[in-house]
Parts: structure tokens; sequence; C-alpha cells
């Protein structure tokens, strides 16, 4: 039950490498991309994340020229692979902070996969916590999880949390090898060749969000860093 997985660039921000990475690179100004990965086998269009909202998208000055990339709305981005929104099947959100479930809205036929935690913690989020907003998600009527689950033949869903409370990654069969999303903030500097990966930089329990990391490390298959500028032209 192979599926092919296309990372369709949704929006672009601009923080610091230690947002990515805990105690490391703060100060060292990079570009952030925000992903969709778009999904497609056995009869199924699935979305992993909806990206930012189409209301914020922008590409700011100076990002094409450092990276070569363009980014579109997630239905501009669709449109060119000959997707609709009606066509989708299923979205499949890692987590629901604002960047990865901003256009799920957009998606009025499709299932809606969420662990339960994290919904439930949507919808009360600790103050510190600002990257929730319960507007994204409202009137969505989500399928919940608890734990590790593969709700769909040939994508497993892992309870890696830390970065949020119900963070999970997807992992999805394909023709080659398996590729792996995790839903904590990532890039490629979290996964150094040799020694342990490195936390992510923005976590609710640092400990949670290291110890899953390395899990998903050592894992068999190809990570898509999910905030990550190589993701973008990594398909399968």
């Amino acid at each position: 039950m192979p599926y092919t997985v296309t990372p369709l660039l949704t929006g672009v921000r601009n923080p610091d490498q230690g947002i990515m990475t805990y105690q490391q690179g703060y100060g060292q100004p990079i570009w952030l991309p925000i992903y969709s990965l778009l999904v497609r086998g056995e009869g199924r269009t699935i979305l992993i994340d909806t990206g930012l909202d189409e209301d914020e998208v922008m590409e700011p000055a100076g990002f094409t020229e450092d990276t070569g990339l363009h980014v579109t709305t997630l239905t501009e981005a669709l449109e060119t692979q000959g997707v609709a929104p009606d066509d989708v099947d299923i979205i499949i959100n890692t987590h629901l902070h604002d960047d990865h479930c901003g256009n799920n809205r957009l998606f009025t036929k499709a299932r809606h996969i969420v662990q339960q935690i994290e919904l439930d913690f949507c919808k009360a989020p600790h103050p510190l916590d600002h990257r929730y907003d319960e507007y994204f998600i409202e009137d969505i009527e989500f399928e919940t999880l608890d734990g590790d689950a593969e709700p769909v033949p040939g994508i497993r869903c892992l309870l890696t949390p830390g970065h949020s409370p119900g963070c999970q990654t997807v992992i999805i069969e394909t023709a080659s090898e398996p590729v792996i999303m995790p839903g904590f903030c990532c890039n490629e500097k979290n996964f150094p060749a040799n020694g342990p990966a490195i936390c992510p930089g923005v976590h609710c329990d640092a400990f949670a969000a290291y110890d899953n990391i390395q899990k998903i490390k050592a894992m068999a298959g190809t990570i898509l860093p999910v905030h990550g500028l190589t993701t973008a032209t990594m398909k399968f």
C-alpha cells in the first residue's frame, strides 16, 4: 500500500535557530518554512497538517533570493498538483499550533484526525503557549486518537509529546522507504549525522521532547524535518 508524498510550502517565518534547537543557535536568523504534506495512494488524498492560514501567507523580502523557493497559499499549491479542497479525504494534524492547522476549515468533506490530548489542550491552553487559537478548529468535528494508532492503512501516528502535549509523528509507507514527518519543531540541525538529536527549542516538556526526538532519529526511513528548507524538494 505505497503512497506518494509531496511537500507543499505554505508559508515562511524568520525567527532564530534557537526556536528549533534547545540552548543552541540563539541570535542566528533562519528561514522557517511551513508545510503541508500531500499524500496520495490507495485511492485516498491526504494532507498531513494544513499550514499557515491563507490570509497570513506572504513571501518575505530576500526569501526567494536566499533559498530559490517560492511560497504559495495551500489552495494554490494543491492546484498545481491537480487537487481541489473537496478532493481531500483525510487531514491528519501533527498538532494544533496555528502553523499546522491554519487551513483545516477549507476541507469540509475531509475526516480530521488529531490526538485527543492535543485537542483538549487547544481548547484550554496554558497562558504561556500563545500558538493555539481555537478559531482555526471551530466547527470541525475531529476523529481523535488515544496514543499510537494506524488511522489509515499504511500511515501510522506515534504519540511523541514534548513540543506540545499531544504532538504526533506521522510515518508514511512509500514504494522506497518509510517517510517520517515529526510533529515537533525541528529543522536539519536537530538531526546531526553523529551524536544524539538536538531537543526542539520550543517545548512544554523538555525531557519528553528530548526522549522522543531520539526515538525518531533512530527509526528506519527518511525524516522530513517539519520546518527544514531541504524538505521543500524531497518527494517520494
